[in-house]
């Protein structure tokens, strides 16, 4: 662990930057944090020179050391994308270290391209509800957030100007940002402590599958236990995995597998191969049903690739248009879906809702098309385990009858008892 020297309470600030670049500025803002109270500690994870203007708590050889290298070593490897990897590792183990030691209340980073997202592969090693605070120029502009964000509560703060001098214009942004993580830490310290361990139910959805997993949401309630809802976006799905992985959900309702499908065809919402994978090799119990695996996301209408413009659409925003899988894409997303849950150890049933797998998928909807639902269906039910029970339900995915099944049979997922990691209950057929 970290000796640090303080002269005020624990936990502190901490302040992250490449000081050989942007140490005034650093020193501006932890100044600003400190008069509001709180206590700072500054890590420089500049590589090529030395602190301008300001002394860190945390050197940048320190850093190095911590990834299990030398500055020297990092300063001579050659490109400086190695260079940000290895300061990314020793940030991280120092971040974890101090987190571990009560004095990381927040983390707040100054960075450019860099900067931003060393600090952002550093912040993944922080829990859920430690405050993040990123303020960089590239938080802005046609980008993807995924690599600032990643799986973590992060908040991104665009700088508008370069984080290159002190003047009125960046003197403003690191006012805001000192009062921003000010009071994220405060809160965090304040929070009261949780009146008891939360048995948390992961349950997967989109806007086409909003109203189902209300209902259900509010039956799990009235059984004890807490929704956990996982917006599945592409990055919803792998959170709720990650959360499953750690041991913090005591069973799992994957209602929108939407996903799947943006994986196989190339969609926006495309979450990884890993997708579906976590509730089967940790024995948790699932209900698996295949809402929205009917469509994959694009962006806007004109930005729609020649080769999927042809095919049925859904302008669901200005910013997203849903695209209707093919008949050979859903027999496919039914084998992986099969293929998944086949390698599953403890209860897991499916739910297949015969009346339609999204909003537009009803008769007279763009998406109606029974027969791509039906090799879906057909695929599932070929290739799944043979101890894995299919509830088929005529209804549509929205319908109250459909969203009552599903409750019904992950209750009863969760409540029986199971051998040899097969399910044992026997799950209503509607």
């Amino acid at each position: 662990m970290l000796a640090i020297h303080s002269k005020r309470p624990e936990p502190a600030v901490v302040a992250v930057s490449t000081l050989d670049t942007k140490g005034p500025e650093t020193a501006y803002l932890a100044e600003r944090i400190r008069q509001g109270g709180l206590e700072v500690l500054v890590v420089d994870c500049g590589v090529l020179g030395e602190p301008l203007g300001i002394t860190p708590d945390i050197s940048h050889e320190s850093v190095a050391e911590a990834a299990g290298s030398t500055l020297g070593a990092v300063r001579s490897i050659g490109t400086r994308g190695a260079a940000v990897e290895i300061m990314a590792r020793g940030l991280s183990r120092i971040l974890v270290d101090l987190h571990a030691d009560g004095r990381c209340g927040g983390v707040v980073a100054l960075g450019g391209a860099e900067g931003a997202v060393m600090a952002a592969q550093a912040m993944q090693a922080l829990p859920l509800g430690v405050p993040k605070l990123i303020v960089t120029p590239v938080a802005a502009g046609r980008r993807t957030f995924g690599p600032f964000v990643g799986l973590r509560d992060v908040m991104l703060m665009h700088s508008v100007v370069d984080i290159l001098g002190l003047n009125s214009v960046s003197r403003a942004i690191f006012d805001n940002a000192a009062g921003a993580i000010s009071g994220m830490a405060r809160a965090r310290a304040a929070r009261p402590a949780e009146p008891g361990r939360e048995r948390l139910v992961g349950i997967t959805m989109l806007g086409n599958t909003t109203p189902a997993v209300m209902r259900i949401a509010a039956g799990l309630k009235a059984a004890g236990l807490t929704p956990l809802i996982f917006h599945s976006n592409g990055v919803g799905g792998p959170c709720m995995e990650e959360m499953i992985a750690q041991g913090r959900l005591v069973g799992v309702i994957d209602f929108t597998t939407n996903e799947l499908t943006d994986e196989l065809v190339g969609g926006i919402y495309a979450a990884g191969p890993d997708r579906l994978d976590a509730a089967a090799r940790h024995g948790v119990p699932q209900v698996v049903v295949p809402g929205c695996a009917d469509f994959f996301v694009a962006g806007p209408r004109e930005s729609v690739p020649p080769q999927w413009r042809a095919r049925p659409q859904y302008h669901h925003n200005p910013v997203f248009t849903l695209i209707r899988a093919s008949r050979e894409e859903m027999a496919a997303v039914g084998r992986i879906m099969a293929a998944k849950l086949g390698a599953s150890r403890g209860p897991v049933a499916v739910a297949v809702p015969l009346g339609g797998l999204s909003i537009p998928n009803t008769p007279g909807g763009v998406f109606h098309d029974p027969e791509a639902d039906a090799a879906f269906l057909a695929a599932l039910r070929r290739d799944l385990r043979r101890d894995i029970p299919v509830v088929e339900v005529p209804a549509h995915i929205n319908a109250p009858r459909f969203a009552e099944t599903v409750l019904d049979l992950f209750l009863r997922l969760v409540r029986a008892p199971a051998a040899g990691g097969r399910v044992v209950a026997e799950p209503r057929d509607a």
